[in-house]
């Protein structure tokens, strides 16, 4: 069997933020025919990074079509029944095009800040996406946690899509793999995951979902992938430096972690995901920057697959 492929992008973070050229980027990814726009998350980082949810509203405001979502929201220090409320305002509003990605990442830094032990962040997230899935299903929602406590609690609107907004976990640790497997609607992938490790990594899942009784065609996947197209690896490479060394500080190894070259090149590279055994899978691009020739030839890389 062939998956069938989508692909989205992920917002750049570049700094300072262009908020005219991230709307003629938004703008143009939907004119293309991507299929969904995501954010990142971060609360203190070296580049602007927007508030995820506040930026997907943005971007829902300026498109009709387009899914939108999250990758990956850092959850863990997070109040769940605001986030609960958050995330079920933008999916009414956008008609019900998001998806939540959510992870236990962030820095020391932003936990201490925020007040949350780091070593709380795997309860906190599972409690977490615990009272959302209810505030969502229902009303005079009660939830008795270690960390969170919820007593006949209510949010409107509710979420536009029948059963809430879908959310998928992000790790590639194998606890987490079998939670997702027997429990989540889906996994978002780093971009530090190898093509070869979230292959296998789907394998793992659906089979941990088929162990728990799941259908395993009823799990969504999406694999962050960054990519950079030149007119040979060596321009395609300097681009990706360019914006990958600044958001991580340091220089980032394009080499292994960035589908670079040439139109063709990505092409061939981008086309592995086809191996996936689950039916569907979104790759998520980010690009180097906002530029708008970068979205044309991601275009053409793509188209077909």
């Amino acid at each position: 069997m062939t998956a069938k492929l989508k692909f989205g992008l992920r917002v750049p973070s570049v700094h300072p933020m262009d908020v005219e050229a991230m709307r003629a980027w938004v703008l143009k990814a939907e004119a293309l025919g991507f299929d969904s726009i995501w954010a990142g998350d971060h609360v203190f980082y070296r580049v602007d990074v927007p508030q995820p949810l506040h930026l997907l509203t943005w971007v829902a405001a300026q498109t009709s079509r387009v899914r939108l979502g999250t990758a990956i929201m850092l959850t863990s220090y997070l109040n769940p029944v605001h986030l609960a409320k958050s995330a079920a305002t933008l999916d009414a509003l956008s008609g019900g095009r998001l998806t939540l990605g959510v992870s236990i990442g962030g820095t020391e830094a932003e936990y201490h800040s925020i007040g949350v032990p780091m070593e709380q962040r795997l309860g906190r997230l599972l409690e977490n996406v615990a009272i959302m899935k209810k505030l969502w299903a229902g009303d005079d929602v009660s939830y008795e946690g270690r960390y969170y406590q919820v007593k006949d609690a209510s949010i409107k609107p509710k979420p536009a899509q029948p059963g809430g907004v879908p959310v998928y976990f992000g790790s590639q640790r194998e606890p987490m793999l079998r939670r997702i497997g027997r429990t989540a609607d889906g996994w978002v992938s780093s971009a530090g995951t190898s093509t070869d490790a979230f292959l296998d990594g789907v394998k793992d899942i659906r089979r941990f979902a088929k162990e728990k009784g799941r259908e395993p065609d009823s799990l969504g996947f999406a694999k962050l992938h960054f990519a950079s197209i030149g007119r040979d690896k060596a321009e395609a490479a300097g681009l990706a430096h360019k914006h990958f060394d600044a958001y991580y500080g340091r220089t980032y190894n394009v080499e292994t972690g960035v589908a670079h070259g040439t139109v063709s090149e990505v092409r061939e590279e981008l086309s592995r995901f086809l191996e996936t055994e689950a039916p569907a899978m979104t790759v998520v691009i980010e690009p180097p920057g906002l530029g708008l020739e970068q979205l044309d030839l991601l275009s053409e890389a793509t188209k077909g697959l």
